[in-house]
C-alpha cells in the first residue's frame, strides 16, 4: 500500500492513529446506544458500517481516500461493534469468574492477530492488497450476522443472574468487589475521583506501545537488517503472546486485578528495555514475548480493575469515556513515532519514552486502592 499509494512512515503512523482515535472517540457514543437500545443492535449495526468502509478501501487511490474510507468509516464502525461491546460483556454476565471470561473474551483478537500475517501472504499469492480488503469486509460482515442472532445485554434478559453471585468466597478481591457494587457508584461519580485519573494513565501505559509498535514494528526490524519474513514473524510471535498473555489476565480472579495490572506493564517495560539492544532474532523474540504478555494481561485486567473498583453500573460510560481518552492521546504517539523515525532514521527515542511510561504506570497502579464513598 505504501509503495503504491505513495505514502511516508509519518503518513502509515498518522492513519493508523486516527484509526485508534476514530473508534475510541466513539465509545462515549456506543455506551450511550448499548444503555438505550442493547448490544446486540448496536454491534450489528456497527459491523455493517466497518464493513461499508472496510470494502472501500480496496478502491483507494490517495492518502485522503484512505483516512475516510479506514479511519473515518471503518474505525467508527469497529468503536460501536467491538472494543467496548467486548469488555462491558464479561463484566454484565461474569461476577465470580469475570476475569476468566474477559480473558477468554479478549483472546479472541490475539488468535485473529497471530494468523493475520501468514493468511496474508497466503492471500497476496492470490490477489491484491485491495482484494484482502474485501475479505475483511465480509469478516465483518459476519460479525453483524452472528451479533443480530445471538448476543444479548445481560443475563437478566434471559431470566438468569451474573454467575457466582450467591457463591463467592469472602476474598480480598470479592470484597472489593462487594464494596464497589455496595457503594452504587455512578458514572460520573467515579470519573471525578482520582482512582479514575490512576487507572486512565495505567491503561494508557499499556495501550500506547501496543498501538504504536503494530504502526511501526516491521519497519523497526527492518531497520534493523531483518528481512521482511523474520521480521513478520516477530511481530507475530507477539500477537501470539499477547493472546498467552490475556490468559494470564485470569488471574484477576484470585489475585487484586490492579497488581496483575502493575506486573504486566512491568513486564511491557522490560521488552521495550530489551529492544533498545536487541540485535538478533533471538533477541528481538524475547522483546517481543515479553511485550506480548505485558499488553494481553494488562488489557484484561484494565477492564477488570475498572469493574472491581466501580462497580457495573458506572461500567459503560466511564468505561468509554477511558477508551476516548486513550484513543486520543494514543493518536499523537504513531504519528510522533514515524515522524521522530523519519529524522532520526531509528526509534530508539520512542522506546526509552515509551518504557519509561510503562514503568511509571505499573508503579501508579499497584498503589492505587478502590475509592471509598462517603
Amino acid at each position: 500500500m505504501m509503495a503504491e499509494i505513495g505514502l511516508t512512515r509519518e503518513q502509515i503512523g498518522s492513519m493508523f492513529g486516527a484509526f485508534t482515535l476514530t473508534y475510541a472517540v466513539v465509545s462515549p457514543l456506543a455506551a450511550v446506544a448499548m444503555d438505550r437500545f442493547g448490544m446486540r443492535i448496536v454491534v450489528t449495526v456497527g459491523s455493517l458500517i466497518a464493513a461499508v468502509g472496510f470494502y472501500s478501501v480496496g478502491d483507494a487511490e490517495t492518502a485522503t481516500d484512505l483516512y475516510w474510507r479506514y479511519a473515518f468509516i471503518g474505525g467508527f464502525g469497529l468503536g460501536l461493534s467491538t472494543v467496548l461491546p467486548a469488555t462491558a460483556i464479561p463484566v454484565f454476565w461474569f461476577k465470580r469468574f469475570r476475569a476468566r471470561a474477559s480473558a477468554i473474551i479478549l483472546m479472541g483478537a490475539a488468535v485473529v492477530g497471530a494468523i493475520v500475517t501468514p493468511v496474508d501472504a497466503i492471500l497476496l499469492e492470490y490477489g491484491t492488497w485491495r482484494d484482502i480488503w474485501s475479505v475483511i469486509a465480509m469478516i465483518s460482515v459476519g460479525v453483524a450476522v452472528l451479533s443480530a442472532l445471538a448476543l444479548r445485554n445481560s443475563p437478566e434478559d434471559m431470566g438468569q443472574i451474573p454467575d457466582g453471585r450467591e457463591l463467592e468466597a469472602p476474598t480480598e478481591r470479592q470484597s472489593m468487589h462487594d464494596a464497589a457494587e455496595a457503594a452504587n457508584w455512578s458514572a460520573w461519580g467515579a470519573i471525578k475521583t482520582p482512582q479514575y485519573a490512576i487507572l486512565t494513565f495505567a491503561a494508557l501505559a499499556n495501550a500506547l506501545p501496543w498501538r504504536v509498535f503494530t504502526a511501526h514494528g516491521r519497519l523497526h526490524f527492518e531497520d534493523l537488517g531483518f528481512v521482511p519474513t523474520v521480521a513478520a514473524a516477530i511481530l507475530g510471535v507477539r500477537v501470539a503472546m499477547s493472546g498467552l498473555g490475556r490468559l494470564s489476565g485470569s488471574l484477576g480472579d484470585f489475585l487484586l486485578p490492579n497488581r496483575v495490572q502493575a506486573i504486566a506493564l512491568t513486564a511491557t517495560g522490560i521488552g521495550l528495555a530489551g529492544l533498545l539492544i536487541a540485535d538478533t532474532p533471538l533477541q528481538a523474540y524475547v522483546c517481543v514475548a515479553f511485550m506480548g504478555l505485558g499488553f494481553g494481561a494488562g488489557y484484561v485486567s484494565s477492564s477488570v480493575t475498572f469493574a472491581y473498583f466501580f462497580g457495573q453500573r458506572a461500567f459503560l460510560f466511564a468505561n468509554g469515556l477511558q477508551i476516548a481518552l486513550i484513543g486520543a492521546a494514543g493518536w499523537i504517539g504513531p504519528t510522533w513515532a514515524g515522524a521522530a523515525a523519519d529524522q532520526s532514521g531509528n526509534y530508539t527515542a520512542t522506546f526509552v519514552v515509551l518504557l519509561v511510561l510503562s514503568f511509571f504506570g505499573a508503579v501508579a497502579i499497584f498503589f492505587c486502592r478502590p475509592p471509598i464513598r462517603h
